[in-house]
């Protein structure tokens, strides 16, 4: 049995299901997992390196759209070094920053939909953000991406949950939800495994013009 498109899936759900009147409602499943999946799991095929320059009296901008989870902002000095900038509460970056003028960035804090860089920059400066994006929706037009290619048991077993549910079946729906939470269990261990052993997996955007942008103040 091959899970590795987004056909196989809808084909997989349906047999798995017993079902063949559900055609038009299987994305829907499929849909709902993906939401739970962003929810839910933080694997390092989706995480993601973003550079930016700042601007000189800018202490505002914006997060990528597609972040989940921000994992840390690093200021890259001249000569390619990377050090990681402080996080304080947005009380504690006013307080300890807020008549220091500017300068070179030290302490971020993370304010929703945006950051702020302590002290406010006084000029170019290249930050790294490290973060969790959010997962790549499966379609007609986009029929596999990293997390199905990584853990395709995962959205089988989420999708045929979200059936389950959407059918009122409480016995499959415990079942289904059972298997699910197994192999979601199983994905974290191996994650943090990896993570332990010093194996890093992820992406380097320069220059995305869709992830930071500077917000004037």
């Amino acid at each position: 049995m091959s899970l590795s498109t987004y056909s196989d899936i809808k084909t997989s759900v349906a047999n798995y299901l017993n079902r063949s009147d559900l055609t038009s409602t299987i994305p829907d499943f499929i849909a709902l997992t993906e939401n739970r999946l962003d929810r839910e799991l933080r694997a390092r095929v989706n995480m993601i390196r973003v550079q930016t320059t700042t601007a000189a009296d800018t202490a505002f901008y914006d997060l990528p759209s597609d972040l989940i989870e921000l994992r840390n902002v690093t200021y890259e000095t001249s000569n390619s070094n990377s050090h990681a900038l402080s996080y304080l509460s947005p009380e504690s970056g006013s307080r300890e920053y807020g008549t220091t003028g500017s300068g070179a960035p030290r302490a971020y804090t993370n304010l929703g939909k945006n950051i702020e860089i302590f002290p406010t920059p006084d000029g170019a400066y290249t930050l790294g953000l490290n973060y969790f994006k959010k997962l790549v929706p499966l379609s007609d037009s986009v029929t596999t991406n990293d997390i199905l290619a990584a853990f395709p048991d995962l959205y089988l077993f989420g999708s045929c949950l979200e059936g389950a549910i959407y059918l009122n079946d409480s016995e499959q729906t415990a079942r289904f939800m059972q298997i699910y939470k197994g192999a979601l269990t199983e994905a974290k261990a191996a994650e943090d495994a990896a993570r332990f052993s010093g194996t890093v997996m992820q992406m380097t955007v320069q220059g995305d013009p869709g992830s930071l942008v500077r917000r004037g103040v």
